[in-house]
């Protein structure tokens, strides 16, 4: 009986604990952790990420308020890629991080993708792999040189990552002061790019192309740190008077404070 007694615990225990341990879950841009069922939105421009918490209710997050989710034993990103800013499967993460994501009119993570914490990226190619990877990691010949001399191919990708990332924390502290700065104004672009794309998708209207045009100036001062005239920014507060510019320009402005 004792023994019968036990077994009966331990599924109850794994029944009731297994889902909870297992759970997936979303971690919003202000650092909140959100716990329940995860359900992507990626199709179309607007992409989303439903949460169903333990009371049933629905809540979308949209992709510029999400850090990472957790899926399916995966974790997923938004990142810049070919097609614009899409939600990504991160295989390996680091200074190079690597990527899987959805090809064109595809639903499963086929594309691979490489993103450096200093802004640079490519996508995986099968033709031009060599060629491609000596130029995107040039400034690390040690792993460059094997690739160019065949040692490393395509199926060794994933050492290709490792070696890389553990090649640029050999470099000096320098290096790692540069990409703080460079990832305060990527941060800081993120949301002027998203306003950007916001901008370009909307039917024309007056004053779109000035509009465009007052973005990729605070862009470009951003990339430079320069300060920003507050005559461009109220010129620009002037063109988007929509509601449907109203959130991404709020999420931009914020950036420059």
């Amino acid at each position: 009986m004792k023994r019968s007694g036990l077994y009966l615990f331990a599924c109850f225990f794994l029944t009731v604990c297994a889902p909870a341990i297992a759970q997936d879950y979303l971690v919003t841009v202000t650092g909140d952790t959100i716990h329940g069922e995860i359900k992507p939105l990626t199709f179309g421009m607007d992409k989303k990420v439903q949460v169903v918490g333990p009371d049933k209710k629905k809540t979308l997050y949209p992709m510029f308020q999400v850090r990472t989710y957790r899926w399916k034993n995966d974790l997923y990103q938004p990142v810049k890629g070919p097609e614009g800013y899409a939600f990504m499967k991160v295989i390996k993460s680091g200074y190079l991080s690597l990527y899987a994501y959805q090809l064109p009119n595809q639903v499963t993570y086929d594309g691979q993708f490489l993103s450096k914490k200093d802004g640079k990226s490519t996508e995986v190619p099968n033709l031009t792999f060599k060629k491609a990877m000596k130029n995107f990691l040039e400034d690390c010949p040690t792993v460059a040189d094997r690739i160019d001399r065949d040692e490393l191919n395509k199926r060794d990708l994933l050492q290709i990552v490792d070696e890389y990332n553990t090649c640029i924390q050999s470099k000096t502290i320098d290096h790692g002061k540069i990409i703080a700065q460079r990832a305060v104004a990527e941060k800081k672009l993120s949301a002027w790019d998203v306003l950007e794309e916001k901008v370009k998708s909307e039917a024309d209207f007056e004053g779109k192309a000035n509009a465009l045009e007052m973005i990729q100036d605070i862009k470009g001062r951003i990339s430079r740190a320069e300060k920003i005239p507050n005559f461009v920014l109220e010129g620009l507060k002037s063109s988007l008077t929509q509601d449907a510019f109203k959130q991404p320009l709020e999420d931009a402005l914020k950036e420059l404070n």
